[in-house]
C-alpha cells in the first residue's frame, strides 16, 4: 500500500489511532528515561501531554536540545504514576510515531524497568511512510532515505502536531 493510500485510510478513521511522541534523557532505550509524553488523536486533539520525572538527572547536553531540565520535571509524575492513564488510553489503538522504533523501545524498556504492563497497541512508523512518499532511494541500504521530521521543536506535543501534518499532507496529495 502506498503512503498516500495508507494516510487516506487513517484520515477516514480519525478515532482509531493516536500519534505519540516522547522526549528522553538520551538515545539508548535500554538506559535512557522518558521525560515527556504526548498523544494526539487523529482529529488533532491533545489526549495526553505530560512531563515525566525520570528519577535520574537529565544530562545538560540533552536538556539543551529539548529544553526539559531537572527543575522543570521536579514536580512532574513518575513514569509509574503516568503509566495507568497511558496504558488505558492507548489500549487496542494504533499508535503512530515518527521513528516509531525509538518511542516503542523507550516505552518498552520503561515498562520492563518499572515492572509495568506492556502497552497493548499496534504501532506504525510515519517516518518510513513519509520517506517512501518523498521517494529518495538509498541504494546503499536498499530502502528509502529516512527524512528528518520537518521543523521539529524537540518537544513531544509539537512533534506530534508536525507528524499529524505529514499524515495529512500525504493523505491529501494526488495519487
Amino acid at each position: 500500500m502506498s503512503s498516500i493510500e495508507w494516510s487516506r485510510r487513517l484520515l477516514d478513521d480519525p478515532d482509531g489511532w493516536f500519534i505519540i511522541d516522547t522526549e528522553t534523557t538520551g538515545l539508548n532505550p535500554r538506559y535512557s528515561r522518558v521525560v515527556e509524553i504526548s498523544l494526539l488523536n487523529g482529529r488533532g486533539e491533545l489526549v495526553l501531554d505530560t512531563l515525566i520525572n525520570p528519577g535520574v538527572p537529565i544530562p545538560d547536553e540533552v536538556a539543551a536540545i529539548h529544553g526539559i531540565s531537572d527543575e522543570l520535571v521536579s514536580g512532574a509524575p513518575s513514569i509509574v504514576d503516568a503509566w495507568p492513564e497511558l496504558e488505558l488510553v492507548t489500549r487496542d489503538m494504533l499508535l503512530l510515531a515518527y521513528n516509531s522504533s525509538f518511542d516503542r523501545s523507550m516505552l518498552f524498556y520503561e515498562a520492563v524497568r518499572n515492572d509495568l504492563p506492556k502497552l497493548k497497541s499496534a504501532w506504525d512508523c510515519v517516518m518510513v511512510k513519509y520517506s517512501a512518499y518523498v521517494g529518495a532511494w538509498n541504494s546503499r541500504f536498499g530502502n528509502y532515505q529516512f527524512q528528518k521530521l520537518p521543523s521539529a521543536g524537540h518537544r513531544s506535543q509539537l512533534d506530534c502536531k508536525v507528524t499529524l501534518d505529514l499524515v495529512r499532507l500525504m493523505g491529501e496529495s494526488g495519487s
